[in-house]
Parts: C-alpha cells; sequence; structure tokens
C-alpha cells in the first residue's frame, strides 16, 4: 500500500482552485467587458438619437426667412418682438421711439 501524501493532496487542491478562480475572473472581465461596451454603443446611440431630434432647433436660420411674412404682419411681429424682448431682458428699455 502507497502512504497517503497529504500535503501533495492539498498542495493540488490549491494549485486547482486558483485556477478555477483565475478562469472565472477571465470570464467576468470578459463579461463586464462586453456588458460595458454595449452599454457605451447604447448611450452613444441614443446621444445621436437625441441630438438629430434637437438638431432642427439649433439650426433655424432667421436671415433665411424673412421674406416669408406678408408685409401686414410685420409689425405686429416686430411688436411681439419687442414685447419678448422686454420681458426677457435684464435691463428693459422703452423701445417706443
Amino acid at each position: 500500500m502507497y502512504p497517503i501524501d497529504i500535503p501533495a493532496i492539498e498542495r493540488q487542491a490549491r494549485e486547482l482552485r486558483a485556477a478555477e478562480i483565475q478562469r472565472m475572473n477571465g470570464l467576468f472581465a470578459e463579461r463586464t467587458h462586453l456588458l460595458t461596451r454595449l452599454a457605451a454603443n447604447t448611450a452613444a446611440a441614443g446621444a445621436h438619437a437625441i441630438s438629430e431630434m434637437l438638431r432642427p432647433l439649433f439650426s433655424w436660420d432667421p436671415q433665411a426667412s424673412s421674406g416669408l411674412l406678408p408685409a401686414g404682419f410685420a409689425p405686429a411681429v416686430r411688436r411681439l418682438n419687442d414685447a419678448a424682448r422686454t420681458l426677457f431682458s435684464w435691463n428693459p428699455q422703452d423701445r417706443r421711439f
């Protein structure tokens, strides 16, 4: 009968345990990397979609559409514009001159 080498069995068990922990850490790191990349791509796609929705709000050019109003509406639009500027200006001035 062969003697049981308990220290060798314990050493082999520790090596197997360490190898299994390394394997699980590798799987965890790989999955974390994939999920992070997926979340980043999803966030980038969402930001791009929101930017495309907001782009028309910030690309309006008032100079391009200055002649589209009929002549009768111009004074009313000017008065409304002056009233809005008076309401939202820090130092409102009398625009009647």
